[in-house]
């Protein structure tokens, strides 16, 4: 009887553990704090142990055997890594990472976004190396503000021994200021990531949003306008003198 109940006891632990074990690709939500960039320009939530790579420490990434040569390059206010620093430093980059690249001067968006993005991938592989593969490029409203976005998914084969990453890039204009989010992982990761950081990007906030562009037409329209209602109050005036006379 006692037997019995032992046995009984074990089944029941292994039943809680099957229904309570994340399912397979299943990732691990991580508590999430704040990060702010350097500039003060964007926050977003992300992994509470993601910190920003510092320059010296980049150098150390370099070293490590595999190593993503993207995560080599950093100027703090410009273009660096965010992620489990840590275990780069270790030699391990199984964990998905956040890319920024900061420039001044936003784009304005035109009709034949995706040939230019695409081209500008295309050339910034020729000169570093590696191949770009863009797809779904399209426009999108991220963030707590509703930013339109140039959004893309981005396969990136370096030279081996360095492994392929997919990413997902997110091409944001802020006042007087573009910001370029790469959410990058292994390509067998990456769908599997891809929810998690869709809901990072759900928070991301701008310190200032840039202004819609105006079209000729709109500068335009403005002296016209002002111009119109300047004659007819001349007009007016001519003939109430002439009335008074």
């Amino acid at each position: 009887m006692r037997d019995w109940i032992v046995a009984a006891h074990r089944a029941a632990l292994i039943i809680v553990a099957l229904l309570t074990a994340p399912c397979a690709g299943q990732t691990n939500a991580e508590a999430t704090a704040t990060f702010r960039n350097y500039n003060r320009t964007f926050q977003l939530e992300l992994p509470a142990s993601w910190r920003q790579v510092a320059p010296g420490e980049a150098v150390q990434v370099s070293e490590r055997a595999g190593s993503p040569p993207v995560l080599w390059h950093v100027s703090p206010r410009q273009f660096y890594g965010v992620g489990a620093v840590d275990d780069w430093l270790r030699g391990d980059f199984s964990a998905p990472w956040l890319y920024v690249h900061e420039q001044r001067d936003e784009w304005h968006v035109e009709d034949d976004f995706a040939a230019t993005l695409e081209e500008l991938w295309r050339k910034h592989g020729e000169a570093n190396g590696v191949t770009h593969e863009l797809r779904d490029v399209h426009l999108e409203r991220i963030g707590t503000q509703r930013v339109e976005c140039i959004v893309a998914t981005r396969t990136t084969t370096p030279p081996p021994p360095a492994s392929p990453r997919m990413s997902l890039d997110v091409h944001a204009p802020t006042a007087k200021q573009q910001i370029t989010l790469s959410f990058t992982a292994s390509p067998e990761a990456f769908d599997r990531w891809r929810p998690e950081f869709e809901r990072w990007l759900s928070t991301l906030t701008f310190a200032r949003v840039a202004e819609k562009p105006t079209t000729i037409a709109e500068r335009l329209w403005t002296p016209l306008l002002v111009g119109a209602v300047v004659g007819l109050v001349l007009v007016l005036l001519y003939r109430y003198t002439r009335t008074r006379r």
